[in-house]
């Protein structure tokens, strides 16, 4: 695989927020809920920004980002999914995806963050912490192949395993986050991307368990991820300031990379 690339300079910027401090419980339920989702929102924000030594790519920032602008859309009635809870798991799974992103790091202060984010997802969705957050998943490590071995032909059959995995991790984030944000956009062509991407993802899952030889495989899920990325480019054109569309956007775009055997992270 290609070498660990320097630690990339800037990262993913959330809403500028301070950490948020217990009030008192509010009137209605709706009004304790978008308050729990704002802390949330304000804690992911921090924990996006913290300083960290990450050996690779720095993606747990932009994942830890994308969890937090769900929140907020959250606190003021825009839920990612048709309810509350189900958009807990959204934001759920950006951070276990962060927390399973190879080689980055995660330091007490960023942790402390995340953990006090999750203590207000258990609330909204009623379910203990454990249920929904890894806390005890080792993250995996990335041993780099030598610079040469830059495309994925000249990959060990244990190399294309890990890529087809670390890419399907990034696949399934992004499946999870739109599946549910479909609901809320009412929109045809976001179904219509929802199901193609829940069907790459069987099928990248499949070729994954089945462990297959030679380049087919990862061939035909870098196909399969240049076809949904040029259509959700086609659907998302007058969407730029839909944060959501566009980090599903960016989770795709980092599995394609992946699976083409460039680890790096896209220069911004």
């Amino acid at each position: 695989m290609n070498a660990v690339l320097e630690k990339q300079p800037s990262k993913a910027q959330g809403r500028k927020a301070k950490p948020a401090t217990p009030t008192h419980a509010p009137a209605t339920f709706v009004s304790e809920q978008s308050a729990l989702f704002a802390q949330v929102g304000d804690f992911l924000t921090l924990a996006s920004g913290t300083d960290e030594d990450h050996a690779f790519s720095g993606e747990s920032d932009r994942l830890l980002s994308i969890g937090a602008m769900i929140a907020l859309d959250a606190a003021k009635g825009k839920f990612s999914n048709t309810n509350a809870e189900n958009t807990v798991y959204d934001i759920a799974a950006c951070i276990n995806t962060a927390r399973l992103v190879p080689d980055d790091d995660e330091s007490v202060e960023r942790t402390l963050h995340i953990n006090n984010a999750a203590e207000r997802l258990a609330i909204i969705a009623d379910t203990p912490v454990h249920q929904m957050i890894f806390t005890d998943v080792p993250r995996p490590t990335r041993t780099p192949a030598p610079a040469s071995e830059s495309k994925h032909k000249h990959f060990t059959q244990a190399q294309r395993n890990e890529l087809h995995w670390l890419a399907y991790v990034y696949m399934d984030c992004a499946s999870s986050v739109i599946s549910q944000y479909a609901e809320h956009a009412n929109s045809g062509e976001v179904f219509a991307l929802r199901d193609l991407l829940g069907t790459y993802c069987e099928s990248t899952d499949e070729a994954i368990k089945a462990a297959e030889s030679g380049d087919g495989p990862l061939a035909d899920t870098s196909a399969d991820l240049s076809k949904i990325i040029n259509l959700f480019h086609a659907v998302n054109h007058d969407e730029r300031s839909d944060q959501v569309l566009h980090g599903v956007n960016h989770l795709l775009m980092s599995a394609k990379r992946i699976v083409d055997g460039d680890l790096g992270v896209l220069d911004e």
